[in-house]
């Protein structure tokens, strides 16, 4: 009888941990992708018009955490250009950026949205496995691995260079894997 209760007091304390535990994993994530963006501006020599006003990171979908870690960047600068952070509702609400990040969430739809980007300098980094290696896909793939805890990194140099992006060897460094 006494064993019945001490297990109903423990399961929500340790459901309860569990959710704890996962909440701060997935925040974790955001702030390391936040920082790799962050890397991204210091070690890729944008294109001209890239360096021309601001330097603006935005995100497609609605990602509020990520996009309250990426709002810590605009005290940042890159060069001389402020950084300015946005956030597009969809596809349609896209403009010039430099760094676009594609969130799972809308991984379905990243050949749209490097087709809306395609004129312009922008990078586009995806938190989902193989989208750097996916033809039309991102230049840079950024997920977070939870059966190791680590971030991993995916570079596409074919997309790089196709983008006029001068890439410090330091990044591809940091890549897991390199196309």
């Amino acid at each position: 009888m006494n064993t019945k209760r001490v297990i109903s007091f423990v399961k929500p304390l340790a459901l309860g941990l569990m959710l704890m535990v996962s909440i701060n994993v997935n925040a974790q994530k955001e702030k390391m992708q936040t920082a790799l963006v962050y890397q991204l501006t210091r070690l890729v020599e944008w294109c001209p018009e890239g360096k021309q006003g601001d330097f603006v990171v935005a995100v497609v979908g609605n990602e509020p955490t990520l996009l309250n870690e990426l709002l810590a960047l605009q005290v940042r600068r890159v060069g001389a250009q402020q950084i300015q952070v946005k956030n597009f509702a969809s596809i349609n609400d896209i403009t010039r950026v430099n760094i676009l990040f594609v969130p799972e969430s809308q991984y379905d739809n990243i050949e749209q949205i490097t087709a809306k980007v395609d004129g312009f300098c922008t990078l586009v980094v995806s938190d989902k496995d193989g989208s750097a290696r996916r033809g039309a896909g991102a230049g840079v793939s950024v997920w977070y691995d939870f059966r190791v805890s680590k971030l991993e990194m995916k570079i596409n140099r074919g997309y790089m260079n196709e983008k006029g992006f001068n890439v410090s060897d330091q990044l591809y460094n940091l890549a897991t894997n390199v196309y």
